[in-house]
């Protein structure tokens, strides 16, 4: 059964609540794809086949450690149930390639993963917090982007139904990672050839919240989450 494991909640990440999180070890003890990002904020996080990696905002990349702390991911033993070989793909005929999930299961959650060919792939990387409690739409300001074309690599993500926004990233939330692991980020936009589609529906969530201080420093504002898409 695929079920989905959550650390945290995307609307913490907007008041800038960063400093703890589930480690790399516990996520991959029980999931093999994923995305998220690191203490601090400074960059993002696929998790791909059971390997953790971390983009910056430097243009580095390398693997997590299993003691590295994650205070924002969201997780899946992935075992697809819809799979489908396509010519071409783009973001905006994703949810019509998902076709039967969509409408049938639009209230539920839904892991994708597509390895293809990307014509043009733009992702961005942002991070990292300069002080204590930076929110999220303040890096999103120095975030960098970047646009590639004709390569190889995988999306992984998931589709989160809209009444979830502020839990989640309602819609769309996807992770790029090249083949040769040396690029990745949140993507954008992307048009893709040669591809290889498989999907999941979630309808079991586990959802763990921090339990420090931190945390509870603070009430966390809904009206914030409406900004989600602008900063995640």
């Amino acid at each position: 059964m695929n079920h989905i494991y959550q650390y945290g909640v995307f609307s913490a990440l907007m008041q800038g609540f960063s400093s703890d999180g589930a480690t790399v070890s516990n996520v991959l003890s029980r999931c093999t794809h994923g995305l998220g990002t690191v203490c601090g904020l400074n960059g993002e996080i696929v998790i791909v086949d059971s390997e953790a990696y971390h983009f910056t905002p430097d243009n580095q990349i390398h693997r997590l450690t299993p003691t590295d702390h994650l205070p924002m991911i969201v997780a899946t033993d992935f075992q697809p149930t819809l799979t489908k070989s396509l010519e071409t793909l783009r973001m905006e005929t994703l949810q019509k390639a998902l076709h039967p999930f969509f409408p049938t299961n639009q209230n539920n959650f839904i892991a994708v993963r597509v390895d293809a060919t990307f014509k043009k792939i733009v992702y961005r990387i942002g991070g990292p917090q300069i002080r204590p409690r930076e929110p999220l739409l303040e890096l999103s300001k120095r975030q960098i982007v970047k646009t590639y074309d004709n390569v190889a690599g995988t999306l992984f993500g998931f589709y989160s139904p809209p009444y979830t926004n502020g839990i989640c990233v309602a819609g769309f939330h996807l992770h790029f990672l090249s083949a040769d692991r040396q690029a990745g980020g949140h993507v954008l936009e992307f048009e893709a050839e040669n591809v290889d589609l498989k999907a999941a529906v979630n309808t079991h969530v586990h959802l763990e919240l921090p339990a420090s201080e931190e945390f509870n420093q603070e009430l966390m504002q809904p009206d914030l989450a409406k900004d989600l898409h602008l900063a995640e």
